[in-house]
């Protein structure tokens, strides 16, 4: 990249060199031919000055050639050299009717055709005056000569600078990239200095950032989601070895051993419970085929989960109360499985930690262009210290719920689902005021609402 915007600025001094070169030689010439036009325009009226045309002019030109016709073109004068000029009261040139280079045997010339006033009584007449162009020529052989070497002496210092530019400009670049190169899992907490580079790469300097720190807090997560999973595989299998061992110390009656196997099975079931919810998180992650993509309709998916929990809230005197319109329409595009199992799971949470004859309302509706889901209860709710932590994995905001069996995972699998669905999941909940689940989808505008199920 360096040797690319060496070569880029190197070719845009280079092209103003040229041009401004170019230029220059133009204006030059430009005013040298008008001064030698001039002269041979004054030559040319101290040419015909002098009626009688006698004798030569007190300055030799070297070679200027002059033709004086009448009106009728009948030459009056023709000379290698003009004649001296008169008196004064030449006349005066009334217009030059041609300006051109001509090549003669003997050289190239300088060729004026004019149009002048009268001479004497001959009327008015034509001259046409040529001159050599040797000290124009020579001095425009300079003139190159000199913007050639000064173009070739400031190409090679812009060559020079070019290369000391890009070298200092994509400095920071290499920095860093030798920063990014050395942040590994271990290393997550380096970040790039912004105030190092310019301000055009400022605001890429800070994404990244704003990535590395995203990622420490994935792989944070993702370390605390290893331990906590195996503090509680850890927990069920000791149990079970601790059984088996003590069993087989001695001869124990069938009694006793069909008591230890009750027990290794509930610790087995327990952990059968956290396997399959830990492969539930990898199949929300992507971890396996997902289902098939389709637009389907929330607000039907909203009612069918608020009816399969009804019998559930019958069972613990909890009414569970559906306010999604008829004919509601709330087009989503995603997996519809994923939907199903965050209504299902917040619902049931709503109704097992619910008072006797509470009440659990599940609406659907639509806001601003979203899909808007609610799972609202009127239990004990949830005291604010706990609240930022119910996404975690393993969290639990009581022991109740770990000796219930919970393992702390469905309110991770909910925010899992949500977020592959584009979504976001927020709560709000006080102590004795209940807890509200709100759940927000971007509606699929645009689709073929034809095709929703």
């Amino acid at each position: 990249m360096t040797h690319r915007i060496a070569i880029t600025i190197l070719l845009t001094v280079w092209a103003a060199i040229v041009c401004a070169g170019s230029a220059a030689w133009l204006a030059a010439r430009q005013i040298l031919l008008s001064e030698m036009d001039w002269s041979i325009q004054q030559r040319a009226v101290a040419r015909t000055a002098n009626a009688d045309l006698a004798a030569a002019l007190p300055q030799d030109t070297g070679g200027d050639r002059c033709v004086i016709t009448d009106g009728e073109g009948r030459t009056l004068d023709r000379q290698a050299k003009p004649p001296p000029a008169a008196a004064a009261g030449a006349p005066a040139l009334l217009q030059v009717l041609e300006k051109s280079f001509v090549t003669l045997p003997e050289g190239r010339f300088r060729r004026l055709t004019l149009r002048t006033a009268a001479i004497g009584g001959t009327g008015p007449v034509t001259i046409v005056y040529s001159s050599p162009t040797t000290e124009f020529d020579r001095a425009l052989r300079r003139l190159t000569l000199w913007l050639v070497a000064c173009g070739v002496v400031a190409g090679a210092a812009a060559a020079a600078l070019a290369a000391a530019l890009a070298r200092v400009a994509l400095r920071p670049l290499r920095d860093t990239a030798d920063v990014i190169a050395g942040i590994d899992e271990s290393r997550l907490d380096q970040r790039i200095d912004e105030s190092s580079l310019p301000p055009e790469l400022r605001p890429m300097a800070a994404h990244l950032n704003g990535m590395i720190e995203r990622l420490g807090r994935a792989f944070e997560q993702r370390r605390r989601f290893l331990a906590d999973a195996s503090h509680e595989l850890r927990t069920p299998v000791a149990a079970m070895i601790t059984t088996m061992e003590v069993c087989l110390r001695r001869p124990r009656p069938a009694a006793e051993l069909t008591e230890a196997l009750e027990t290794c099975l509930t610790e087995a079931r327990h952990m059968r419970q956290l396997v399959q919810a830990l492969l539930r998180q990898v199949r929300a992650e992507g971890g396996s085929p997902p289902e098939e993509i389709e637009t389907f309709d929330a607000a039907r998916t909203v009612s069918e989960c608020t009816e399969l929990t009804r019998p559930l809230g019958a069972e613990r005197h909890v009414r569970v109360i559906g306010s999604v319109s008829a004919g509601a329409l709330l087009p989503v595009r995603g997996e519809p499985g994923r939907l199903r199992s965050v209504v299902l799971n917040l619902v049931s949470n709503a109704i097992e930690y619910n008072r006797p004859g509470g009440t659990v309302e599940v609406s659907a509706s639509r806001e601003n262009g979203h899909a808007q889901i609610l799972v609202k209860d009127d239990g004990p709710g949830i005291a604010a210290e706990h609240l930022p932590h119910l996404f975690q994995p393993f969290y639990r905001a009581s022991t109740e719920r770990s000796a219930d069996g919970h393992l702390g995972l469905g309110l991770f699998l909910v925010e899992s689902h949500v977020k592959a669905l584009g979504g976001e999941c927020r709560v709000e909940s006080a102590l004795g005021a209940g807890t509200t689940f709100r759940i927000q989808l971007p509606c699929a505008e645009g689709s073929a609402t034809a095709g929703v199920q």
